[in-house]
């Protein structure tokens, strides 16, 4: 608009002029007074026009933001002349001045010099004002005003009222900076501040940045396979959140590190890529940076004429820069050098010399010096090889202070004086012995100095490794004393399973001697009774007894799994009838609560399969158990379905499904832990440890399963897991001594029973449970009576507690067994409970074991198959 406005006024001007001079004076105050009318319009419409709102700014960002191809160079334009625009307040120009400066850098652009001292008054602790110092600190370090670039970003970084956004990118383009120095050493902590800056304040839209920035940093110490997966990172990001100029960035940084590394085809592939990116931009910038990266490329792949005809593309492309530009020359002088072009290599290599000092002045680089090696090759290929010479010293001089990769420059630099001599000698076998001499002694000389200096350096690095086995050295003892204190620490935790194992054993067997004489007293007063109140009584009596049992049977298994301890026992069964039975056990339980049990058994389950018959079952009764608990109504589904069989495995799918109050998510959370019910209010309404599910869980583990439950709220629960069994055989079958009960009413042949017992109160209770199956009893109170009793007399059978005075059972059963070579039965009867107690029960010889509490029926049934 401003353009069109200011082109109508010009001409209006000139029509006036005209027509000035074809009319009379006497019409000229008519006419100035119609004139100055129409300036004043003119200028009042002029003014109008250029208005600056803050929304055309907001417009302008959201189009940058959103707009294919992006108009970042079109908002550049615009903002540099609303920057210029002195009808705009300082505070507009300084958010102007914001984004401006962001845009800027993107494009590793400097302004010209009226732009940039606007941008030094705009300055203030604003969070715009400390965004355009960020800007002005990097302008500093693209013009190579390191020192003043430094202090800047310093004081950015450093002040209190920065934002986290401003501080990382402060420190963002302070690594940059530092590695365009040649200033490596302060950029690996830089990189780890700023990684935590943007975690810790989730500044994700500076995520790909920072990934190029590391990426920068592990191509300068050449760890080029880290550096390649952190560019690719940078380039995901960068397109996934739509930086489009970072993009082409990584673009071209993944093509110059492919082009470092040799693989000059992936390289140009790369910037191929950039150049079709290009279309993403409103100006040349990944077609100008792509064309720069394949120009170096084709001139290391010694491609020389598509280089040198690129290199004069990049150099008349109106995004180029002196210090580019500068390293074109160079390539174009060595290309030329190779050619034997010494004029076009001398003014190739005079041009990037002065480009580079003149925008670079006072800079000491590897660049730098590269031009004065350069410039001694064509020298020396002009055949002046004491002017070469001469600068050769001068390269090699300024190398070692630009102090960048000195071991491996160091000794191409020896080559390289070994090179020159070779030819000087071939060109003086003309010339005076004298001057031979001379020049030989010279090139001796540098070679001497070259050949010191890297001995020093040979010095430092076997000191440098020295020093690292000293480090090593200290690491192995400090992980030898970590692992000494893992192992204390493994010992203190091992004795603390063993101390609980046997505390809960202790406990055990303290509770289960009481637990007998109620238990088996109450057994035989429900038979004796003829009360049907009483005997009522006595049987819940009874029942609440085997509750407490089953508590302590729950608490040794979560014992036993926890301590390892726990094995699994594998025989053929059948499963179906195993599942079968535990109808008969829940039966009443189901209808006393008015519920359903159906049986879903897949017909075409094998009859044989190899499993741990007891635990499966306590598995599927403990969840049977809990389906009663919590359903008031309804049916209680136990399914077993077979998903597949293959060679000699059947895996099978088995479920216990119910219709009762169910489970939240957060109740299904942690429902398997230990000691744990749904909710509080879930074990004061139905009782329970909150074990049941794990140990269950636990002996799935054993299996190589796991429990799963799907379940809402009042819409019931289903409890499943997966098995993979043996398919066995019906010879294997293993048949347990419950599988066919011993009548609870039995008369023994006459026989006579060895009973060694301490405690008085358990004695009555055997006599009771064996008053009517005519068998003698007769009683000892430890194993030394045992032995002396058994010295007198002959017994059928042996009745044997273990924890006695004087002689425990063991020890007892190992004398009848070796010494005496007695062969006579022996039944352990003995309140501990733990596996280990039936193994060592075993180990001294005794033949069976009966936990106490003693049930009438069991151990009717042991007797049974010892006397006939």
């Amino acid at each position: 608009m401003r353009i069109t406005v200011r082109y109508k006024f010009v001409t209006g001007i000139s029509a006036l002029q005209k027509s000035l001079l074809n009319m009379g004076f006497k019409k000229l105050t008519r006419i100035t007074t119609f004139c100055f009318l129409v300036l004043i319009c003119v200028l009042s419409f002029h003014r109008h026009a250029q208005a600056f709102e803050v929304s055309q700014l907001n417009e302008l960002v959201n189009r940058v933001d959103n707009e294919l191809p992006m108009p970042i160079g079109e908002a550049i334009e615009s903002m540099e002349e609303w920057l210029s625009e002195q009808s705009i307040d300082t505070d507009t120009k300084r958010l102007i001045a914001s984004y401006y400066v962001q845009y800027l850098l993107k494009l590793h652009q400097s302004p010209n010099d009226s732009i940039f001292a606007i941008l030094q008054t705009l300055e203030n602790d604003s969070q715009q004002g400390l965004t355009v110092s960020t800007g002005i600190a990097r302008i500093y370090g693209l013009n190579a005003d390191y020192q003043q670039s430094y202090s800047y970003f310093d004081k950015v970084i450093s002040h209190p009222a920065a934002s986290a956004n401003v501080k990382a990118y402060a420190i963002a383009y302070l690594i940059l900076t530092y590695s365009e120095g040649q200033v490596f050493a302060p950029n690996a902590k830089l990189i780890s501040e700023l990684n935590l800056l943007l975690t810790e304040n989730d500044l994700q839209q500076l995520r790909p940045l920072y990934d190029t920035i590391v990426a920068d940093y592990y191509q300068s110490i050449s760890a080029f396979d880290i550096a390649l997966d952190y560019y690719q990172k940078s380039l995901n990001g960068a397109e996934k959140s739509q930086q489009w100029v970072l993009m082409s960035d990584s673009l071209y940084a993944i093509g110059i590190l492919y082009r470092n590394i040799g693989q000059y085809e992936k390289a140009l592939e790369y910037f191929n890529y950039a150049i079709t990116h290009d279309v993403k931009i409103d100006i040349q910038y990944s077609e100008y940076l792509a064309t720069y990266g394949m120009a170096t490329t084709y001139f290391r792949a010694q491609r020389l004429d598509e280089a040198l005809t690129l290199s004069e593309e990049i150099l008349a492309h109106p995004l180029t820069s002196s210090f580019y530009d500068s390293e074109i020359y160079r390539l174009k002088a060595e290309a030329h050098l190779s050619r034997g072009e010494l004029e076009k290599a001398e003014t190739a290599l005079n041009m990037a010399r002065d480009l580079y000092d003149n925008s670079r002045p006072g800079e000491s680089t590897t660049w730098r010096a590269q031009l004065e090696q350069t410039a001694s090759q064509i020298t020396a290929a002009r055949g002046d090889y004491q002017l070469a010479f001469s600068q050769y010293e001068k390269f090699h001089q300024e190398y070692i202070k630009a102090k960048k990769y000195e071991d491996l420059e160091l000794i191409e630099s020896a080559n390289l004086v070994q090179q020159i001599e070779q030819e000087k000698q071939k060109a003086l076998q003309l010339e005076k012995e004298n001057e031979a001499f001379n020049e030989l002694f010279k090139a001796q000389n540098a070679a001497q100095k070259s050949q010191s200096l890297y001995s020093k350096l040979l010095v430092l690095l076997v000191l440098l490794t020295l020093s690292t086995i000293v480090i090593i050295l200290l690491l192995l003892r400090k992980s030898h004393k970590t692992n000494k204190l893992y192992l204390d620490a493994k010992e203190k935790a091992e004795l603390h399973s063993r101390l609980k194992t046997e505390f809960i054993s202790n406990i055990s067997h303290e509770i289960r001697t009481p637990l007998n004489a109620i238990i088996g007293f109450g057994q035989v007063l429900i038979d004796k009774m003829q009360d049907r109140e009483n005997k009522k009584l006595t049987r819940r009596i009874v029942s609440s007894s085997q509750m407490l049992l089953q508590l302590i049977n729950d608490l040794l298994d979560f014992a036993k799994i926890e301590a390892g301890k726990f094995e699994l026992e594998l025989e053929s069964h059948n499963l179906k009838k195993s599942v079968s039975n535990l109808a008969d056990i829940f039966y009443e339980q189901a209808s006393l609560k008015g519920l359903s049990l159906r049986f879903n058994i897949d017909k075409t389950l094998p009859k044989y399969l190899v499993f741990d018959e007891l635990r499966l079952k306590q598995v599927l009764a403990n969840l049977i158990s809990n389906a009663i608990k919590f359903s008031d109504a309804g049916n209680i589904e136990i399914g077993i379905g077979v998903e597949h069989i293959e060679g000699n495995t059947c895996t099978l799918k088995v479920w216990v499904k119910d219709e009762g109050i169910g489970l939240s998510q957060s109740q299904q959370d942690h429902l398997f832990s230990p000691f744990t019910q749904a909710e509080s209010s879930t074990a004061r309404k139905y009782g329970g440890t909150g074990l049941g599910l794990n140990i269950s869980n636990n002996l799935l583990a054993l299996m190589n399963s796991s429990l799963n439950v799907e379940s809402e709220k009042g819409s019931g629960a289903t409890f499943s897991f997966t098995l993979s069994l043996a398919v066995g055989d019906e010879k294997e079958e293993k048949r347990s001594p419950s599988s066919a009960s011993a009548p609870a009413h039995i008369q023994f042949k006459k026989c006579r029973i060895l009973l060694a017992e301490d405690n008085e109160i358990n004695v009555e209770v055997i006599r009771s449970l064996l008053s009517n199956t005519n068998a003698v009893i007769d009683r000892v109170e430890n194993g030394i009576q045992a032995l002396e009793a058994l010295s007198d007399a002959s017994y059928d059978l042996i009745l044997m507690d273990i924890q006695m005075p004087q002689m425990d059972g063991y020890e007892a059963s190992r004398i009848i067994r070796k010494k005496r070579n007695i062969k006579t039965p022996i039944i352990a009867l003995t309140a501990n409970a733990m596996q280990h107690d039936i193994e060592e029960s075993k180990k001294a010889g005794m033949n069976a074991h009966i936990s106490k509490p003693i049930e009438r029926v069991k151990l009717i049934e042991v007797l049974s198959s010892y006397l006939g």
